[in-house]
């Protein structure tokens, strides 16, 4: 079962915002941006997490993780995992 997942942007992201959009293309997402930043929603958490990784590697980040109940499918429960990168 697919799990969805929210990837926050936060804090000074502007230099990278180019190479960010550029590894989103290969996955199945979309972007919302924000005041106070950049949400990339995906379908399936284990995007989000390839996704993380790869931005790690550009630029140094503080990462925090939360979920969210997103409802039941098939009588199993549906979690959205939360992620927020902030860059200082």
């Amino acid at each position: 079962m697919k799990h969805p997942a929210i990837l926050q942007l936060r804090g000074k992201y502007s230099d990278i915002f180019e190479e960010i959009l550029s590894i989103g293309k290969n996955y199945e997402c979309w972007v919302d941006r924000k005041k106070e930043g950049i949400d990339i929603y995906f379908s399936d958490v284990n995007e989000a997490r390839k996704v993380i990784s790869k931005i790690k590697k550009i630029k140094k980040a503080k990462l925090k993780m939360s979920t969210k109940y997103a409802g039941l499918r098939k009588g199993r429960v549906r979690v959205l995992f939360v992620y927020c990168l902030r860059y200082d």
